[in-house]
């Protein structure tokens, strides 16, 4: 009944209920990290010529696919890819300090991923 009550009976009577999966969870497909990266974002110092962000986008693109997914979970609370796109997602590489000893962290309600400044693609 909650459904029903914020949408109506009319997207239950046009869509089946694997077409209403993908509206509503996105396409159950292996991430794109060039489209993501394409749609990408950058704070707190960051830039897309900066080493760390450099790192990270070669680091996501030699990830299986399984891992890319898991990636994908960590950084957006979700593994699927949305209907438009990785790169309409908006994604967020956010500089987290300098402290290269931190792990990365997610913000998921705004799809943003807050790495230290790291010394090497190594770290």
């Amino acid at each position: 009944s909650g459904w029903r009550e914020v949408a109506g009976d009319l997207p239950m009577a046009l869509c089946r209920p694997e077409e209403l999966d993908v509206l509503i969870c996105g396409l159950p497909e292996e991430p794109d990290v060039d489209d993501l990266q394409r749609g990408a974002v950058y704070a707190g110092g960051f830039h897309k010529d900066h080493p760390v962000v450099q790192w990270f986008w070669s680091v996501a693109r030699e990830l299986s696919a399984a891992d890319k997914r898991r990636l994908l979970r960590f950084a957006t609370g979700s593994d699927r890819v949305p209907l438009l796109g990785l790169r309409a997602l908006r994604f967020c590489l956010q500089r987290a300090g300098t402290d290269g000893s931190r792990i990365p962290a997610a913000h998921t309600c705004f799809n943003t991923l807050d790495l230290p400044e790291y010394e090497s693609r190594a770290q």
